[in-house]
């Protein structure tokens, strides 16, 4: 995409052109200043700037997944907890694949989804954990009301 800057009583505004080749969008989060010009939308066309933004931008969603799993792997976690943590991650392997899998090359497209489903692996089974906890807790309760009850007199 091509801009145009023009200059209307002391403010710069950019002038929009149709983009000639697929990219990727941004919305940049830059904090005021007088000197900077206000821009709400990127896209990047140039093939190795675009996989270098794409690999950031999943670098920081693994990481804030990856928290998100840490968190909840904990002893404390309940299946509540960890089934809103692996719908996190569902919905983070479905942005890889819209997005990501035509933008970047197949071997790190392969490292990222490999590195999800490590992450929903390590959250299937800890819910498995957590259900066989429930069922044995649930066994013991039933044995101390039956221990409790005894002969009565």
């Amino acid at each position: 995409m091509s801009y145009q800057i023009r200059k209307e009583k002391n403010k710069k505004n950019l002038g929009k052109r149709k983009p000639v080749c697929q990219g990727v969008k941004m919305n940049p989060k830059l904090r005021n200043h007088r000197d900077l010009i206000e821009v709400k939308e990127i896209i990047i066309i140039n093939p190795s700037l675009k996989e270098k933004v794409l690999k950031l931008q999943f670098r920081y969603s693994f990481r804030r997944l990856f928290k998100i799993v840490m968190d909840t792997t904990n002893e404390d976690g309940t299946i509540g907890d960890t089934k809103l943590a692996l719908d996190e991650i569902l919905k983070a392997k479905k942005v890889l694949q819209s997005k990501y899998k035509n933008q970047i090359k197949n071997e790190e497209y392969r490292i990222m989804w490999n590195k999800i489903t490590l992450l929903e692996k390590e959250l299937t089974n800890k819910i498995i954990i957590q259900k066989q906890r429930q069922e044995m807790f649930q066994m013991y309760m039933e044995e101390t009301k039956e221990e409790k009850k005894g002969r009565g007199r």
